[in-house]
């Protein structure tokens, strides 16, 4: 298949997914998870337009990396409430959210911005860097939402560290596979 084709598909099965736990919030008025369903969406949206728009194409691999990471957070993890019922869920889709957003805005950067041939220890830096980095902007996503909203993200300190430690290693897997890659 080609990269449009799989790209269609991915979409369209993103967005059966994602209409399907926003009704379902709607229904079961959990109504606390709905923008974060929306904000996501609109954002994939957004990227599609801006690969469009700027006639880029992201290894499509990584995007559907990124909508697992999506779906598994959004659906899974909090519709389904897997993060409640077991510790670890959280700390691989902590460790592959880095992973695969790390891969996807270092190509994203690549593709738009950098146009550098670095060597490829300096990418694999920057795509640790990228993915810690991202990792702690979450976690302060998390605690913003804990604390205004009343949400249950964080459940104190040792899963705070828990959670960044998945980053950091989801980080370091991504700067590996960022040799290959890139």
């Amino acid at each position: 298949m080609n990269y449009n084709t799989l790209l269609l598909i991915m979409t369209i099965i993103f967005s059966i997914i994602t209409i399907y736990t926003c009704i379902n919030i709607i229904i079961k008025k959990r109504y606390k998870l709905l923008g974060e369903n929306i904000v996501a969406y609109i954002a994939y949206l957004f990227f599609l337009f801006i690969q469009y728009k700027y006639a880029f194409k992201i290894n499509i691999y990584i995007i559907m990396l990124v909508l697992i990471s999506i779906i598994g957070n959004n659906f899974i993890g909090d519709y389904m409430d897997l993060y409640n019922s077991t510790k670890h869920y959280d700390r691989f889709l902590h460790a592959l959210g880095s992973f695969s957003f790390a891969l996807f805005f270092y190509s994203i950067l690549d593709k738009l911005v950098l146009h550098i041939t670095s060597p490829k220890y300096y990418v694999s830096i920057f795509v640790a860097t990228i993915g810690i980095s991202l990792g702690c902007i979450y976690e302060i996503y998390e605690f913003i939402l804990d604390s205004t909203l009343n949400y249950n993200n964080q459940h104190g300190l040792k899963d705070t560290n828990f959670d960044l430690l998945s980053d950091v290693i989801g980080s370091i897997i991504a700067a590996i596979t960022a040799l290959w890659i890139f």
